[in-house]
């Protein structure tokens, strides 16, 4: 591929004397992986490794056919996104969310747009929102999407019901009595309603709202992982009590 092509840089690892391993999100190929030679070798402008960083946006020119590439180039098109606080371990969590979950040369042009859209959100500290629609579009992408409008059995969503959320069967009309004893988290149809015109971009939420979406996505993240725990998101936890011990 000798066209040049937008692309993040999800993560990166040591590689020889003076290279690195780089996994790469493009535009073209999605993501994959690439060989960067004498990456800390220093140029006029800085090596490369001062400029393949996470959440700054690229072009990249790779070469060759298998499924590890080698950079033939890279450049940066604008300054990047200095991310700090919460706002960087979100950003940590998205990169390892699509290494873990996204399957290497699976492009989406969506997810993609998504993915800087959540990265700007987070720079600007527009809250939870950004994270939450990443993760939806994401899940939408690898065949999880969430209908908002019904339920399993493709009935309309009642606002006046209750449900609870299964990743394989969507909104299950749940009776109160029944699964209160069992400790299930409900979502009222009314809220659910609220959150699919947010997702639509013809309504908005409270944090109410948000604490809901959160658990949805939670869940249906978890399945996309295989149950396994994010490192990024335990390392969040740490410090959260750590700075609540202080």
């Amino acid at each position: 591929m000798s066209v040049a092509q937008p692309a993040w840089v999800l993560s990166r690892q040591s590689y020889g004397d003076s290279g690195m391993l780089v996994e790469f999100f493009s535009a073209e190929l999605g993501r994959c992986g690439a060989v960067v030679r004498g990456a800390h070798r220093r140029k006029r402008g800085g090596s490369l490794a001062s400029l393949l960083q996470p959440f700054h946006p690229l072009l990249i020119t790779l070469a060759g056919r298998s499924e590890l590439k080698s950079l033939r180039s890279a450049e940066a098109p604008r300054p990047g996104y200095l991310l700090r606080g919460d706002a960087l371990m979100s950003g940590l969590y998205l990169n390892e969310l699509l290494v873990r979950s996204l399957p290497r040369m699976d492009v989406s042009p969506s997810l993609f747009l998504a993915y800087g859209q959540a990265i700007e959100s987070l720079y600007e500290d527009a809250g939870e929102e950004g994270l939450r629609r990443f993760e939806l579009v994401l899940l939408s992408e690898l065949g999880y999407r969430v209908a908002w409008d019904s339920d399993e059995q493709r009935e309309p969503i009642r606002a006046d019901g209750h449900y609870r959320f299964e990743v394989d069967r969507g909104f299950c009309i749940a009776d109160v009595s029944a699964t209160a004893s069992r400790g299930d988290r409900l979502l009222s149809g009314a809220h659910i309603i609220c959150l699919g015109q947010w997702w639509d971009g013809t309504g908005s939420f409270g944090n109410e709202e948000l604490s809901l979406l959160k658990g949805i996505t939670r869940v249906a993240v978890s399945q996309l992982t295989g149950g396994r725990v994010m490192r990024t998101r335990e390392v969040f936890k740490d410090l959260k009590s750590l700075g609540k011990g202080a």
